[in-house]
């Protein structure tokens, strides 16, 4: 039986049902702990699959750390692709490699010692 952390990430909101099932296979498979990542727009879904998981599944679980963050995200911009004018590619070429911030979080939920 793997004592293990197992880790699950989750890259679109379609994904939350299948992110369930992982986790039920993953628990009643050994796994003493879960670790659930999201970032953006699946930030919600993240916290969804953990409290679902939780409240739903197994009422002995328990949720032990949460660890928000963020990360660079570079935004690749296409080149020329519907203006072909030089204005377009001097702002293009300013913001080709644009640095912003991306929000994560990870939640980490485990079985109690009981």
């Amino acid at each position: 039986m793997p004592n293990n952390t197992t880790h699950i990430i989750i890259r679109n909101r379609a994904e939350k049902e299948k992110t369930i099932k992982e986790a039920i296979f993953a628990f009643s498979g050994g796994t003493k702990s879960l670790l659930i990542k999201g970032e953006g727009e699946e930030i919600s879904t993240a916290v969804e699959v953990a409290e679902i998981v939780k409240n739903r599944m197994y009422p002995s679980v328990e949720i032990e750390n949460i660890s928000l963050g963020s990360r660079p995200y570079f935004e690749r911009r296409q080149q020329g692709k519907y203006r072909r004018n030089n204005d377009f590619r001097k702002n293009n070429s300013n913001n080709r490699n644009k640095k912003d911030l991306i929000s994560k979080i990870e939640i980490t939920i485990s079985k109690s010692k009981i």
